[in-house]
């Protein structure tokens, strides 16, 4: 997203109006004119507006600097503790609150132009609309992946109503009032189950595959990720609250029905925006993120989760403190973190080979002291906690591709639906072998990204093979550190979205509390704890009439109606 449209953001009601035609444009440097980037168009069509929308979305999706630093680390991934963070006072204060913002931002922008694109659509024939149907689709299920991902960000949002400016040249008329979060969960819910099928008899029009830059014109994974879609929202709201009932009707009738509603189950259906060091869309995990140490630190939550023995205590009297053992403790982290060496300030032995996360505490001694010792094994040149590996299997690895939606995430849900019960019978035989597949899935994707990466810290480690995965997993299920299973289905699907997906952990944590023993303490800063919500964009308290109505509950402890 540009300054320009950072600037012009003046609230749901008025993006629309704003933006009136320069936003069914995308400025985005990234997007290539290969796409036909609708501002530099000589006339509006379905196909550009489409594209249009993903562009939008895209600063969702993709690991750009806006969301892995001013996103990810700095807002969700504090508050999932799947990022670690060094300054303790103000753990709950975001760094950059314009990130956030701008999701708010992006996603009217988005909206606008698929109001545009519906309006055009209504005005065509049957035989036009039958042209143009796929690119309709599309778009809507783009929109909703991020509209849903918005509310819970900030709950009750204008939707019904919002960006309407552009059809009807009404601009008092334009304020658009604040929809209940769970009206327009159980809308993407309904529609979403409309939208699937349709993708199976919708002509595919000459120029889909060249606009689609997400399923380049595949209309079976488009309908698995409408279909997956809706079972990830219809988990989100079958634990608990006011659509409880509904999201357990949703879960029985795909889960039930597998020929009617396939899902993204195997790696082939992932969904996910190629990553072009150079190219059509000219954009890397590596790109612009190389020296902003800070926010590239271990969790120690996390490292505590993936090792036997722990994250790294110099006054622990274990000697595996910290260590990586083969065969008991979680690949993943080879491929995550780098080790640090340390002089033991207790033995005064050179501890090697250590995981070292931040924790989140207020800082002390002990922990000053880690950050001033600990010496990065990989890139030298660093000090202080383990940072997320570098020119390896995420970072700098320009052919980590930017996934949208990736089958482990599918058996996850799937595991939790039959081991609580949620619209299907309980069936725990199924749970496990869900359970299994997810977290084997998850270990193979990550070595799958480091085996084809091109930096020089990938291949550090041999993959392990299909049986050391399967005796993992198996360990996992059967671990005793969990007292009930929803605990360990949580912290594996919690591990395998870790700092890349860290927006839908925090999320679970919220949904049902777990992972279990995960710590937040009261820190001093701007926002006192970890929040339930964000506040609202400054732009919808100044302009937006109808902020009266949500005002009383625009705080950061207020609950959305799904969580716990």
């Amino acid at each position: 997203m540009t300054m320009d449209m950072k600037k012009i953001n003046i609230g749901a009601f008025v993006v629309a109006g704003a933006m009136l035609m320069t936003a069914s444009g995308c400025t985005d440097s990234d997007f290539d004119s290969k796409y036909e980037d609708p501002s530099k168009v000589n006339q509006v069509t379905i196909s550009n507006l489409m594209v249009g929308v993903f562009q939008k979305v895209k600063d969702y999706d993709v690991y750009e600097y806006g969301r892995f630093f001013g996103f990810d680390s700095q807002f969700v991934g504090k508050y999932a503790q799947t990022f670690g963070y060094s300054y303790s006072g103000g753990m709950y204060s975001p760094g950059y609150a314009p990130a956030i913002d701008g999701q708010w931002d992006n996603l009217y922008s988005a909206l606008m132009q698929y109001r545009k694109m519906e309006s055009l659509y209504n005005e065509e024939n049957d035989t036009q609309k039958a042209q143009d149907e796929a690119f309709m689709l599309a778009a809507k299920v783009q929109l909703y992946d991020f509209f849903a991902a918005t509310v819970d960000i900030f709950g009750d949002m204008p939707f019904f109503k919002a960006c309407t400016l552009p059809l009807t040249n009404d601009v008092n008329g334009s304020y658009a009032p604040y929809d209940k979060a769970e009206d327009i969960y159980k809308t993407i819910l309904d529609e979403l189950k409309d939208i699937a099928p349709r993708f199976r008899s919708a002509a595919v029009p000459k120029n889909f595959s060249t606009q689609d830059f997400i399923n380049l014109g595949d209309m079976e994974k488009w309908e698995r990720y409408a279909n997956s879609l809706r079972l990830r929202l219809a988990m989100r709201v079958a634990t608990q609250g006011a659509l409880q009932a509904e999201g357990r009707a949703v879960i029985k009738e795909i889960l039930e029905n597998p020929a009617d509603y396939p899902l993204v189950e195997e790696q082939g259906n992932n969904i996910f925006i190629v990553n072009q060091k150079s190219g059509q869309l000219n954009f890397t995990a590596g790109h612009g993120l190389g020296d902003w140490v800070t926010n590239r630190l271990a969790s120690g939550a996390i490292i505590d989760r993936m090792l036997g023995h722990g994250n790294y205590d110099m006054t622990s009297s274990d000697p595996l403190s910290g260590v990586y053992v083969k065969g008991e403790d979680d690949p993943r982290i080879l491929l995550n973190y780098n080790p640090v060496s340390i002089t033991n300030r207790e033995t005064g032995q050179v501890d090697e080979h250590r995981y070292l996360g931040t924790d989140l505490t207020v800082a002390d001694e002990l922990t000053e002291y880690y950050s001033a010792q600990a010496q990065d094994e990989v890139n030298t040149a660093n000090k202080g906690f383990s940072q997320i590996t570098q020119r390896g299997f995420f970072w700098e690895n320009d052919k980590f591709d930017m996934l949208i939606m990736a089958s482990p995430e599918i058996h996850f849900l799937k595991a939790e639906a039959y081991a609580m019960g949620y619209g299907v019978a309980q069936d725990m035989a199924k749970a496990e072998e869900e359970f299994k597949t997810a977290v084997s899935q998850s270990i193979a994707l990550y070595y799958y990204y480091d085996s084809i990466g091109s930096g020089e810290n990938c291949r550090r480690y041999d993959a392990p093979t299909d049986e050391e995965i399967a005796d993992f997993a198996n360990a996992r299920w059967n671990s005793t550190a969990y007292v009930d299973k929803l605990d360990a289905i949580i912290t594996q699907k919690w591990l395998h979205f870790g700092f890349l997906v860290s927006r839908e952990a925090w999320s679970d944590i919220r949904r049902t509390g777990y992972p279990s023993g995960l710590v937040f303490p009261e820190v001093s800063g701007t926002i006192p704890n970890v929040p339930n919500r964000w506040r609202y964009p400054s732009t919808e308290v100044n302009y937006n009439p109808y902020y009266k109505d949500v005002a009383g509950t625009d705080t950061y402890t207020e609950k959305l109606f799904w969580a716990k």
